[in-house]
Parts: structure tokens; C-alpha cells; sequence
């Protein structure tokens, strides 16, 4: 079992890209193109001004797009944790951290899977120009 653990490990970034990307691009999908989003400007009920709105949605979507493809992927990830701690301040902060109590638990995880992303990079398979670290 364990040799098997060893043949996966250089997936990890990419499981974390698929995870991460596709909860962002979904939400941003929905904020930005949903009904009545008005491309991001009018989703939230928690008295955000319009441009924060768009800013986050938009900010959603294309981090979220461009985690997922392994594109920018540090940057996307700040990004979200830039997004998410916005998140635990202006909206579930108050709460706790109960997720049970609309806390920011799962707001902490996703910070925490950004940053993993930022301290591990988009691993090998990723979509991109090609480039490789030196």
C-alpha cells in the first residue's frame, strides 16, 4: 500500500489544483453568469458594494479558472486566500469557526489548500507555456 502512496505523490499538486479550481470556477460561474448576477455586480446579501462584488466574483472565477489549468498558480492561490480572508472578516468571522454555525472553517481549509498550492507550485501537469524552474 504504501509503495503505491510513494507512486502518487507527484499528483498531490494536481489533486489540489482539481479540488481548489473547480470549487472557485464553479462559484465564480455562478456570481458572475448565474441568474440575476448581473455579471458579479448584485449576488451578495451581506450589503457589499457593487465593484467589491465584481471584484470577488470575477476574482473567483478566474483564479478558479486559472488553478485549475496549473496557469499563474501561485498568484491564483493568493488570490483566493486573499478572497477567503475577506470572507472570514467581512462575513463569517462573527460566527465562529464552526462551519455547524456558518463559521469560516471552510473558509480556513481552502486558505490552507492555497497555500499549500503557493508552497508547492502546479506540480508537472499543468497546462502552460512550458517553462521550467530552475
Amino acid at each position: 500500500m504504501f509503495q503505491y502512496c510513494e507512486k502518487i505523490k507527484p499528483f498531490a499538486p494536481l489533486f489540489l489544483r482539481l479540488g481548489l479550481g473547480i470549487i472557485f470556477l464553479y462559484h465564480g460561474f455562478s456570481k458572475v453568469f448565474g441568474e440575476g448576477a448581473g455579471l458579479g455586480s448584485s449576488w451578495n446579501p451581506h450589503g457589499m458594494s457593487a465593484l467589491t462584488q465584481i471584484l470577488v466574483a470575477w476574482g473567483e472565477f478566474l483564479c478558479g479558472g486559472a488553478i485549475l489549468l496549473g496557469f499563474l498558480t501561485e498568484i491564483a492561490s493568493l488570490g483566493i486566500i486573499i478572497i477567503m480572508a475577506g470572507a472570514i472578516v467581512l462575513v463569517h468571522g462573527k460566527n465562529g469557526f464552526s462551519l455547524m454555525n456558518h463559521g469560516f472553517e471552510y473558509n480556513y481549509a481552502l486558505i490552507m489548500m492555497a497555500l499549500a498550492l503557493m508552497a508547492s507550485g502546479p506540480g508537472s501537469y499543468k497546462f502552460g507555456c512550458g517553462c521550467k524552474k530552475k
